[in-house]
């Protein structure tokens, strides 16, 4: 009884702090900073609200609760959010151009189509958030954590994901053009019909991805983790990967035409039907001569075999 009486009061109490704060916002951004600043200790609870369509540029919502709140559309340009707590919140078409995430908690929140051009998200959590055709152009999210994220059609051109973690994944069509991945761990992950043309993929995992068809013309893919992906249909002309893993990968049909194989390991990779040349093949079989016998090749598809 006295434990049910506990969480009662605890309940009421966040709920006149939700009504009180939610009050303040309502007052407009300038009175809201003002109260922040002068209130610096306090953690704005506003989980649940509905602010659909707010005008909440340059906010100070750093450190905020805003689980569940509803912020559809609502314009948060500028706004500082770092390490805000936006578990669940829904955040469709809103437009969070060059705000501040860092650090924040957007855990299986809602951001399709929203836009996040030039936004700081670096080691944000977004675990499962479904950000289907969101535009995070140029966005920094170095170190941020995307597992399982829905990224089908999303926008990455010229973004910063240095080390950050997409494994399982979906980013059929996705662009990643131009991207900084360097080290960016794709394990498993649906990357069917993505262009990453020109984009920096050094030492980047992307073991067992399914790259059916992707553009990945012109990228640096030294160093990386290909081994048991499908990579059948894809383009890697002009590619690099010098020193790649392509173990028992599936290349079937993948053009490599001016592709740098150089010391790739291509055991157990399947070939046939490849645009390569045997000049390329045996760049990569250099330092692993006995590898030619694990690879399934059609003689009558290499150029100049």
């Amino acid at each position: 009884m006295l434990l049910s009486n506990g969480r009662g009061h605890v309940q009421r109490f966040l709920s006149v702090a939700i009504e009180e704060h939610l009050e303040i916002l309502k007052k407009g951004v300038r009175e809201w900073n003002q109260w922040r600043a002068s209130n610096p200790d306090i953690e704005p609870d506003l989980r649940q609200v509905n602010r659909q369509g707010a005008d909440l540029s340059d906010a100070n919502l750093s450190g905020a609760i805003l689980q569940r709140a509803s912020l559809q559309k609502a314009d948060l340009q500028h706004a500082n959010l770092e390490r805000a707590d936006l578990y669940e919140a829904r955040l469709q078409r809103c437009n969070l151009d060059q705000a501040n995430l860092r650090g924040a908690t957007l855990e299986r929140s809602n951001l399709k189509k929203a836009t996040l051009v030039e936004t700081d998200l670096c080691g944000a959590d977004l675990k499962q958030a479904r950000m289907g055709a969101a535009d995070l152009t140029r966005a920094k999210l170095a170190g941020a954590d995307l597992s399982g994220a829905l990224l089908d059609e999303t926008r990455f051109t010229g973004a910063e994901l240095e080390a950050a973690v997409l494994e399982e994944a979906k980013c059929v069509r996705a662009d990643f053009s131009s991207a900084q991945l360097a080290k960016a761990n794709f394990e498993g992950a649906d990357l069917q019909h993505t262009d990453f043309r020109d984009a920096d993929l050094r030492n980047a995992k992307l073991k067992l991805c399914d790259l059916k068809s992707t553009d990945l013309r012109r990228a640096n893919l030294e160093g990386a983790d290909l081994s048991g992906s499908y990579l059948r249909g894809a383009d890697l002309q002009g590619a690099s990967l010098v020193g790649a893993n392509l173990c028992a990968a599936d290349l079937q049909q993948a053009n490599l035409q001016d592709a740098n194989l150089t010391g790739a390991n291509l055991r157990g990779a399947d070939l046939r039907e490849a645009n390569c040349t045997a000049d390329q093949l045996a760049k990569a079989l250099e330092a692993d001569p006995d590898g030619i016998n694990d690879l399934s090749v059609s003689d009558s598809h290499l150029d100049g075999a």
